[in-house]
């Protein structure tokens, strides 16, 4: 996105005066231990998206991450296991990126009427916009409980033939149908007096919106995530928990790391996923000879 761009869609959103020019794009930068972190906002479908990026000082794995979280309050609670794999990727000597989906978290937009060809879309954005503040690299789309399907959906226009599916709902329809009938409190955590239960507001799931349009078009969105997975002919892998006979499957090739314990919708700390995701990755992306 050229500068004139940026600055036009920041006009309309009558946000100039909040983070351009200058003073942000220099203290939007922290360089330190070997790394270099930046935040900035990036376009993507007419609106500005937050994205944040780590990367080693000096790169000696060529490869990135951009990663894809999960929906509303799990996005929340996951936050972070999904920033520990972008760190874990730049501690390698790599790269890697999180990005907030339109209209939620620091992003602008409309979170109420996503759907998931736009959420694709949004991560597509993503990548691009990572390879631009990090040329020469290779990409790979992780993408995190519901952010899996978010990963299939984006995996053509992001042309990126590598894929990591952390805990994937692979179902974005049923997840959403889960999503508006959940009443029970998260665990662990908070108490149930301390979450917006399901059905408390019309249309709202623990204080986040329920996604209208993955609801009303959920066998088009799962029939979508379905062709994808059957249609990605590169490298894959998934990292779980061990799930219920009956649920989701993955292709054969797929490589499949089960990890000990069990997953519940809402579980805040997940050391184990996370420190099989920063194993994995440190197994399948080599350093370059010195």
């Amino acid at each position: 996105m050229s500068g004139n761009s940026r600055d036009r869609i920041i006009a309309r959103l009558g946000a100039r005066r909040s983070f351009s020019g200058q003073g942000w794009e220099r203290d939007a930068i922290w360089l330190g231990n070997g790394m270099r972190r930046e935040v900035f906002f990036f376009e993507s479908g007419g609106v500005l998206l937050y994205g944040s990026l780590f990367s080693a000082a000096e790169i000696s794995r060529p490869l990135g991450v951009v990663a894809c979280s999960s929906w509303g309050v799990e996005a929340d609670r996951s936050d972070p296991l999904v920033r520990s794999a972008a760190l874990a990727m730049a501690r390698l000597g790599g790269a890697g990126m999180v990005f907030h989906y339109p209209g939620y978290g620091d992003s602008f937009g409309d979170l109420v009427g996503a759907e998931l060809s736009r959420l694709g879309e949004a991560a597509a954005d993503a990548v691009a916009e990572a390879r631009r503040r990090c040329p020469g690299l290779s990409w790979l789309l992780a993408g995190f409980m519901f952010g899996a399907s978010v990963a299939l959906a984006a995996l053509r226009p992001a042309a990126v033939d590598r894929l990591l599916l952390v805990q994937p709902a692979l179902r974005p329809g049923a997840y959403f149908e889960r999503l508006a009938r959940r009443s029970q409190p998260l665990a662990p955590g908070p108490s149930p007096k301390q979450m917006m239960e399901v059905g408390t507001t019309p249309g709202m799931a623990y204080g986040y919106p329920v996604a209208e349009r993955i609801l009303e078009r959920g066998i088009e969105a799962d029939a979508t995530v379905a062709a994808a997975l059957e249609a990605f002919a590169g490298k894959g892998a998934v990292i779980r928990h061990a799930v219920p006979d009956g649920d989701e499957s993955l292709p054969d090739h797929f490589e499949q790391v089960v990890v000990d314990g069990a997953w519940r919708f809402g579980s805040q700390n997940n050391p184990r996923l996370g420190g099989a995701v920063s194993d994995w990755l440190d197994r399948r992306t080599p350093a370059e000879p010195r």
